[in-house]
């Protein structure tokens, strides 16, 4: 008989260390071997066959296996308030199957023992690792960034939000006394496999709302039911034009980050050519340029590749914003919004320094950007 002693158990996560702990009162047979299949979607994705360790015990760990079964293609930047619902078939969680047999001397019996396991698409922190999970996030908003931005009117601010129950959305906007200008709330939103995408730019929350977001608002509160409140500061006539940069965050949903102060944007080329020779027989004369005085070039350019980078730079951070944003130099995928349109990029830099105050003072963040995309001249 084959028993599945534990399991993960909660929300586990997909990029950690999913171990299942089993054993079998056929363990101490000559040549025996746990057989571990994992199914996901009614699939089966692999078959491992283990011996026991010293105690006997089989201990399998399925997160290589199912965290390739994720998939990332579910986020489209809407200028919506609620942006997508992300489901449980590997957009931000991920159901599968463990079925667990015995191999004795070459025979082989499957799926003695079974249970199925829901891994999620949220990565472990550098510190408290299996300390900090999923759950600390309940009913709250489903990010590392300090629970205040700034945003011009009409741009996005993407943000995810994680619950077990029904929500409410609510926005109150405030003046420069800081008092209450309006409150508005929205209809009851079922979310049914716990997460929420939203936007909570202003025209976003002011379309589904029906609340009025100017330039009489300094500030507003965004809420779901009476759970915390994310405050967002318009910012009017900004001295340089901002470069919004959307990323997948830590907990498996997308972010906002305004790089507000300058950009450069720069070209890289990659250059083909071959050589011919600069000359040309002509009669009795050997001649290096044509009759209107043109020179026979002595290389032909055949193909040039233009690479491009945006070099930003984002005002001035605190130490935990410092620390929200090293959840964007390793983010899977990045899109840069510009004019309107959403480029995939990725980050040219390699390292990242958790600045902090008692160090830096307050220090601007320079991050390069290659868009994810290359453009060819004329062939020659």
């Amino acid at each position: 008989m084959i028993t599945i002693n534990t399991s993960p158990s909660g929300s586990p996560s997909v990029h950690d260390n999913m171990w299942h702990v089993v054993s079998s009162d056929n363990s101490g047979a000559t040549d025996f071997k746990f057989v571990f299949d994992v199914w996901i979607n009614g699939e089966q994705k692999v078959r491992v066959k283990q011996i026991p360790e010293s105690n006997g015990k089989g201990y399998f760990d399925a997160g290589p296996t199912v965290r390739n079964s994720m998939t990332y293609a579910w986020f489209e930047p809407l200028d919506t308030a609620y942006v997508a619902q992300p489901d449980n078939s590997g957009q931000i969680s991920i159901k599968y199957a463990l079925r667990v047999g015995e191999d004795v001397s070459g025979t082989l019996t499957s799926n003695l023992s079974s249970g199925e396991v829901s891994g999620y698409n949220w990565a472990p922190p550098l510190f408290k690792r299996s300390v900090i999970g999923l759950s600390d996030k309940l009913n709250k908003w489903l990010t590392n960034r300090p629970l205040t931005a700034k945003t011009k009117l009409d741009e996005r601010l993407y943000i995810g939000f994680y619950t077990n129950a029904s929500v409410n959305l609510k926005c109150t906007t405030y003046n420069g006394a800081n008092e209450i200008i309006a409150t508005a709330s929205g209809t009851t939103t079922a979310v049914p496999f716990g997460f929420l995408q939203m936007n909570i730019g202003s025209r976003a929350i002011a379309t589904n709302l029906g609340i009025t977001i100017d330039d009489s608002v300094k500030y507003y509160d965004v809420q779901f039911n009476a759970n915390e409140a994310i405050r967002v500061y318009p910012v009017c006539n900004p001295k340089y034009t901002p470069i919004l940069i959307h990323f997948l965050n830590r907990w498996g949903v997308w972010d906002t980050h305004r790089f507000d102060l300058s950009s450069r944007l720069n070209l890289e080329v990659e250059r083909k050519g071959y050589s011919k020779k600069d000359y040309e027989f002509n009669g009795n004369a050997v001649d290096y340029k044509s009759t209107s005085n043109r020179y026979y070039e002595g290389k032909i350019n055949h193909a040039n590749k233009g690479s491009w980078i945006y070099k930003l730079t984002s005002d001035a951070l605190t130490d935990d914003e410092y620390t929200w944003l090293a959840g964007l130099m390793v983010s899977p995928q990045i899109l840069m919004e510009v004019d309107g349109y959403f480029y995939p990029v990725t980050i040219k830099n390699s390292s990242y320094e958790y600045s902090k105050y008692e160090n830096n003072k307050l220090r601007a963040l320079e991050i390069d950007f290659e868009l994810n995309q290359s453009r060819l001249t004329q062939l020659r």
